[in-house]
Formats: C-alpha cells, structure tokens, sequence
C-alpha cells in the first residue's frame, strides 16, 4: 500500500511538473490596425521595444495585463507586450472582453 502511495505521488508531481514545462495556449490571433506598432518587452509605456509591427501584422494573444491596458502576443517568434487599442481581433475566438 505504501509503494503504491509513494507511485502515486511521483506519478502526481510528474504530471504537474509536464504541464508546467507546456507552453502557453493562445487565447486568439489578432492583426495591428496601425503601423509602426511597438511590441514592448514589459506592459509598460515606458518598457524596451523588442521590434516594431506593421499594419496587418498577425499575432497570437496570449494574455490581458492586470491593468487592462496591454495583450500578451508573440510574432514570429517574439514575445512581448502590445496596448490594446493597436489590435483588433482576427478571429471568432476573440474573448467578450476584447
């Protein structure tokens, strides 16, 4: 009984620890609705540009920021923080939210 306790738990934290190591689902994909779109490396104003987007760059949407004010997105392999008003949603996917 005890090994099968012990089995369990290592089955357990095996299991938690694999989701943990997934990565993130995207909520929807979105396109810029304007050019020269700074994709921030922190959903801050004030944070570093990682690159700057065109209009019509898709991106996938991770995440709203605690604020309101940011989504999470990645293009091409980059990850960074977009404000809101600079996306518009691409599919019907988009959260009520958006």
């Amino acid at each position: 009984m005890k090994k099968l306790r012990v089995l369990a738990g290592v089955l357990f934290l095996f299991v938690l620890i694999t989701c943990a190591m997934l990565p993130a689902q995207a909520i929807f994909t979105a396109v810029t609705n304007t050019d020269k779109v700074k994709l921030l490396s922190e959903p801050t104003a004030a944070a570093a540009v990682v690159k700057v987007l065109k209009l019509g760059d898709i991106v996938k949407v991770y995440e709203k920021s605690p604020d309101g004010q940011f989504w999470e997105v990645e293009h091409k392999g980059s990850r960074g923080w977009i404000m809101i008003h600079f996306l518009s949603p691409k599919d019907h996917r988009q959260p009520s939210y958006f």
